[in-house]
């Protein structure tokens, strides 16, 4: 005896539930486990209480833990991804992103996808999301079909072995336990005549999801209509070559977080957002006004779709200029390359080229105005030329190189990687220095005094530094440094003191990117998430643009407002929160 007592499944289907806890135990069962029947067979019914009531953890009975659920019910091919996305905490465009995402997490991982024969495509459900998934070797597959419809056949045929619970046999229904379940409906109804059928007893007919039929793809119907119905017909069209529009294209583009239970205005807002720049003014105002409730406005918004426009391309790094660079944004991209744009306006100021390729994995720029690039195989080098030194100092730097009082840090710089033991992995800049993360979880800070006796390090998180952000409190004040890291943690550190014992922000996502500005944190999740924290004890906000988000930049605008920009690989986008309070 374990000592853990279950609710019982209901209408006699202990047997059937006994089953599916022990696929769920035993680690050498099937990795496919199809739940089938006939309509109204009370195979919903039976997933709903495992995921209730039986996928728990038990040192006793083995792991019975459920970590995904895909109600496929009038889902698309993407809606099914989506919906697996989300529970995994993780952002997918499309199913082989969501494929390479379970499989780059080798833990146990066990998904159910109910109603798969009520999907919008089922078939393709089955061979671009649930095939796929089979394939990988740590992921167990539940998946709940009619029995006789085409998707269930096609799904067992292409596993191998599967394990089946057909409701419609009599073994996995107590037939006892049935006709008590049955007596206390009240109904009257026959038990005997009804075994083992909860419908028949119950008398209910299956409900069909209703399709989306727009009377026009505008606004108020999108987004006052179910999210998952929207993107059906969406992609239904896009495969009938039809035209979908700058707003069909921003659903498909923001979907994920579109799809999520979140009110019509949260919803238009993140279309208005995912639109783009370039898309038609009355699509734009009536998004603008449904969205006045959000707590944020979009001051600009640039897409793939806007090639042409000043799209800056993918975005990799984001980071504030400055010296030189003062008032612009350093756009890094998969390339290595760097754009510098006007942070208000989005206008170009010049592209900075890198001696070798390599996507940038960060970007900052140093207080004399060097604009440096760490990419991903944690090389440091520099965008474009070095900055120059101080106009007053360019003949004495000739003759005495010594005199740029910038030279060590740079030279400090671009040799750190040589004197770390492990892959730098994050970088940003301080008022007067540079600090860099590392693969071992480790920060180290690089100031013009210090940068000849080599960098003050601190283990800070357990795996990976993924983002770094520094503040300076005050013209004299010491700077605060934000770390995040592979382990979910924010992290606080004022270089030369002791770091924070207790992380400032913690979720079980890995932290994607960090900004911090005079005002506010931001920081960017690995699920999608981007939070907005006024340091002045304001309300914290939050915002899903749908697609992974690569970086983050905290600045100002031109009205002297804070200023978030959010840098993805089809969308940059600059937002302002309303109030520091809302």
């Amino acid at each position: 005896m374990t000592g853990i007592r279950l609710r019982r499944p209901g209408a006699g289907r202990e047997p059937a539930a006994a089953a599916l806890l022990g696929w769920l135990t035993d680690p050498h069962a099937p990795g496919l486990c199809v739940v089938t029947g006939p309509a109204g067979a009370g195979k919903s019914h039976l997933l709903a209480w495992l995921v209730q009531h039986g996928g728990a953890r038990s040192d006793e009975d083995g792991d019975r833990r459920v970590h995904a659920v895909a109600p496929l019910s009038g889902v698309s091919v993407r809606g099914a991804a989506w919906l697996f996305a989300d529970d995994l905490r993780v952002v997918a465009r499309a199913p082989d992103e969501l494929v390479e995402a379970v499989a780059a997490d080798t833990r146990r991982t066990v998904m159910i996808a109910a109603d798969l024969h009520a999907a919008r495509s089922p078939a393709a459900v089955v061979e671009r999301v649930l095939l796929p998934l089979l394939r990988i070797p740590h992921v167990r597959l539940l998946v709940e079909s009619r029995t006789g419809e085409p998707c269930t056949a096609a799904l067992l045929d292409a596993a191998s072995v599967p394990a089946v619970l057909d409701l419609a046999e009599e073994r996995w229904t107590d037939r006892a336990g049935f006709a008590r379940w049955a007596a206390g409906l009240g109904t009257g109804a026959d038990a005997e005549e009804a075994y083992p059928d909860p419908g028949r007893a119950l008398g209910r007919r299956p409900e069909e999801p209703e399709a989306f039929r727009p009377r026009a793809l505008t606004p108020p119907e999108v987004v006052g209509a179910d999210p998952h119905a929207v993107t059906a017909w969406l992609e239904e069209a896009e495969r009938d070559g039809e035209h979908i529009g700058a707003l069909g294209r921003a659903w498909l583009r923001a979907g994920q977080s579109l799809c999520r239970d979140r009110s019509p205005s949260a919803r238009a807002f993140t279309l208005l957002a995912a639109l783009g720049d370039g898309a038609e003014e009355g699509v734009r105002g009536e998004l603008t006004a449904l969205a006045e409730p959000e707590p944020w406005r979009v001051v600009r918004s640039l897409t793939r779709d806007d090639n042409g426009r000043g799209w800056p391309g993918p975005v990799s790094a984001l980071a504030a200029g400055r010296a030189g660079h003062d008032g612009a944004l350093l756009v890094a991209d998969h390339l290595g390359s760097v754009r510098v744009v006007d942070a208000n306006h989005w206008t170009p100021r010049g592209r900075l080229s890198t001696d070798e390729a390599g996507a940038a994995r960060a970007v900052l720029c140093l207080p004399e105005g060097t604009v440096v690039v760490l990419d991903e195989w944690g090389r440091v080098r520099p965008a474009g030329e070095i900055a120059e030194p101080v106009p007053g100092l360019r003949l004495k730097v000739l003759v005495d190189p010594d005199a740029d009082p910038w030279r060590a840090l740079r030279d400090a710089v671009f040799s750190l990687p040589g004197t770390v033991d492990a892959p730098l992995t994050a970088t940003c800049s301080l008022p007067d220095g540079a600090v860099f993360g590392d693969e071992r979880g480790r920060v180290h800070v690089l100031t013009r005094d210090t940068a000849r006796s080599g960098p003050l390090s601190r283990p800070l998180h357990r795996g990976r530094v993924t983002a770094l952000a520094g503040l300076s409190l005050g013209e004299d004040g010491p700077a605060l440094l934000y770390s995040g890291g592979l382990d979910g943690r924010v992290r606080a550190w004022g270089a030369g003191a002791e770091p924070l014992p207790v992380p400032v922000r913690e979720r079980p996502v890995p932290v994607a990117a960090l900004a911090a500005g005079p005002d506010a944190l931001v920081v960017a999740w690995a699920d999608g998430l981007v939070e907005y924290e006024p340091l002045d004890d304001g309300t914290a906000i939050s915002f899903r643009p749908g697609p992974p988000v690569r970086a983050v930049c905290c600045h100002g605008g031109g009205d002297g407002g804070p200023r978030v920009t959010i840098g993805m690989d089809e969308a940059v986008m600059t937002l302002a929160p309303r109030t520091a309070t809302r």
